[in-house]
């Protein structure tokens, strides 16, 4: 395959890992260009970029989706990937995951280790955008809203299963993601897209709650604010479609 277009999104994302993310895309992945979408970044994530070639640097003051959006804008090839800054790709990635390039296949999910652990595959659980190679088509005329700051990656990948192409999570590659990420803080917002925007089915949350008292009453460690605040979101977001 031809070279492909990254795109990557920033916002003072020099830790926990920013080198190690850019050298493992210029390593495992044909780069024609790397394209950022800085949000105004202020400790030194810009100035480290700009030691890389073939990169274009966009500055723009926005949520994660509109950013996703407006580096989607800027590709011209055939595929592309999306990196995230806190990920640092697995061994020889691109070639690895473009064997699962098939003629109905719109996007390939690569794998990660997060928080120590390799994420259980679940083939129609929701879609993540931190290591993943899209087909440029599907998705040139995606209207990404301004408001949405999480799950993104779930509205894409809607997207993309509409217009009959399938998304894929596939096992290998595995790469380290050393996500920051606060699940509980991020819990509100994800169900309020999610019911706004249609992306899983109440039923499902319902179930997820089912399932973590059950394992609270087993005596597992789980944190039920997380699903509680998923549904309040969710209840929130139905409201918001009117």
């Amino acid at each position: 395959m031809e070279k492909i277009d990254v795109i990557m999104i920033t916002k003072n994302s020099l830790n926990p890992c920013l080198k190690e993310s850019l050298d493992s895309i210029f390593k495992n992945i044909p780069v024609n260009r790397l394209i950022v979408v800085d949000s105004f970044s202020s400790d030194g994530t810009v100035d480290l970029i700009k030691k890389y070639e073939k990169v274009k640097i966009i500055r723009k003051d926005c949520k994660r989706g509109r950013a996703r959006q407006a580096g989607i804008k800027e590709v011209e090839t055939k595929w592309f990937a999306f990196v995230d800054s806190d990920v640092v790709l697995a061994e020889n990635w691109f070639n690895k995951i473009k064997k699962y390039i098939t003629p109905e296949v719109g996007a390939i999910e690569g794998n990660v280790k997060i928080w120590g652990r390799i994420q259980k595959i679940r083939p129609m659980g929701r879609a993540y955008t931190n290591c993943t190679l899209v087909r440029t088509s599907l998705v040139k005329d995606i209207k990404i809203p301004e408001e949405m700051s999480v799950f993104e990656d779930q509205l894409i990948r809607k997207h993309i299963e509409k217009k009959g192409f399938k998304w894929l999570k596939v096992s290998d590659p595995c790469s380290v993601h050393m996500s920051t990420s606060n699940v509980l803080r991020d819990s509100y917002e994800v169900g309020r897209m999610s019911g706004k925007y249609k992306l899983f089915p109440f039923w499902l949350y319902m179930w997820s709650l089912f399932v973590v008292l059950l394992k609270r009453f087993l005596g597992k460690p789980v944190d039920l604010r997380i699903q509680l605040r998923i549904i309040k979101g969710y209840v929130k977001g139905l409201t918001e479609r009117f």
